[in-house]
């Protein structure tokens, strides 16, 4: 992972394939298109982050999406696994 620390600024403002390559995170297109359905993060045994985004949102939705699941994942990481 990237020395630069994730800070609140920094996850919402940086553009999303910058934010993702300095979390070694990769969206990855689900078949789920249930409207509950939100995305999932996992995190790899190699630390890379797969999300997985339902292909059928609007680019705009996924961004926020994506920022908030690595937001969120990253936090729990570094929190002992709350989230």
């Amino acid at each position: 992972m990237n020395a630069t620390p994730l800070t609140v600024d920094r996850l919402l403002s940086a553009p999303l394939p910058e934010l993702l390559a300095s979390s070694n995170a990769e969206i990855v297109d689900s078949p789920i298109v249930h409207p509950s359905f939100y995305g999932l993060a996992l995190q790899d045994r190699d630390g890379g982050i797969s999300l997985h985004l339902p292909a059928n949102r609007s680019a705009a939705e996924r961004d926020v999406m994506a920022r908030q699941l690595v937001g969120r994942l990253l936090s729990a990481i570094h929190n002992g696994g709350a989230w």
